[in-house]
């Protein structure tokens, strides 16, 4: 897998955890129940770039 950087906005984020449903290992709801991405994810680029795609309110955000 490439190195991607994955930036979440918090202040968009309603922490639906589509994220996190799509990219398992690539994002988990912090304790204000916003999602943040993983330091060394797991997922696939793949998984990676359909959460930032199906993300309701496009808080995601996937760079090369």
């Amino acid at each position: 897998m490439s190195t991607v950087k994955v930036v979440v906005d918090r202040d968009t984020c309603i922490g639906s955890g589509t994220c996190i449903q799509l990219a398992p290992g690539g994002f988990e709801l912090d304790d204000e129940g916003v999602a943040a991405p993983l330091e060394s994810p797991s997922a696939t680029e793949t998984a990676l770039r359909t959460a930032e795609r199906s993300c309701p309110v496009r808080a995601i955000t996937i760079s090369a």
